[in-house]
């Protein structure tokens, strides 16, 4: 599945961020940068989208989208170190989707191949709270608001006798909600990191273009890779 080019500039200006942070305030206290890849199930009629069918008879068929990779970044700080961490957190997710359909649209045997493409975008910043079991294993909690961006495009091109031309939808749209997650991580080195977490997100986003009013929401889940930089003698392990 390709990724838009969008969805690189966006990942491309977080990586420059995340290198920023780990150069500055995180180097000089307790905190980390932590990387995720994983997917996101969406609501069912939230990002499924009406498209041509393969029939005049038909009319419209239903173009299902809500099941997309995902990839994130976030940052923690803390405010309260040792075991036991409290601070706060901001990150930055992104989602995208394409599906070519062939889809016939006259007897005499035009066909349009139909484009779809969606890529998501929110960012967040909230608090956490995170705890070491053991010497190893890390727990973390964390919540707080979100911004949504969204785009979809529909791109339609002739491959048939009769030449209609190309069609061409686009549909962008912002909204505002929150997030809460939660993640289990392992410290298979100093300062390095690896787990999984689930994230959960509702927004009142929602596409002109699908079947219902209904509003972007879901559950993203991660495999996560995680670098930290303590303070010297914290509970993070040896060599700090």
């Amino acid at each position: 599945m390709p990724v838009p080019k969008n969805v690189f500039l966006l990942l491309l200006t977080a990586a420059a961020v995340s290198l920023l942070l780990s150069s500055t305030s995180f180097a000089a206290g307790a905190g980390n940068i932590q990387g995720l890849i994983g997917a996101a199930k969406y609501r069912a009629d939230s990002l499924t989208f009406v498209v041509p069918a393969e029939s005049p008879a038909e009319g419209t068929k239903e173009e299902d989208l809500n099941t997309m990779p995902c990839l994130g970044v976030t940052g923690q700080y803390s405010l309260a170190g040792g075991k036991s961490q409290f601070g706060a957190e901001a990150g930055a997710f992104f989602s995208w989707r394409s599906r070519d359909t062939d889809v016939f649209i006259s007897s005499r045997g035009t066909a349009v191949n139909i484009d779809s493409n969606l890529w998501l975008m929110d960012l967040s910043v909230g608090l956490y709270v995170s705890q070491m079991v053991g010497s190893r294993w890390r727990v973390y909690l964390g919540a707080g608001p979100a911004m949504v961006f969204g785009e979809y495009k529909e791109d339609g091109d002739d491959s048939g006798e009769e030449d209609t031309g190309s069609s061409h939808k686009s549909d962008s749209e912002f909204g505002v909600g929150g997030y809460a997650r939660a993640g289990i991580e392992y410290q298979y080195l100093p300062g390095a990191l690896v787990g999984v977490s689930v994230r959960g997100l509702t927004t009142n986003l929602k596409f002109d273009s699908t079947v219902s009013d209904e509003k972007v929401s879901g559950v993203q889940g991660f495999v996560t890779f995680t670098a930290t930089w303590p303070e010297r003698g914290s509970a993070w392990g040896p060599g700090y």
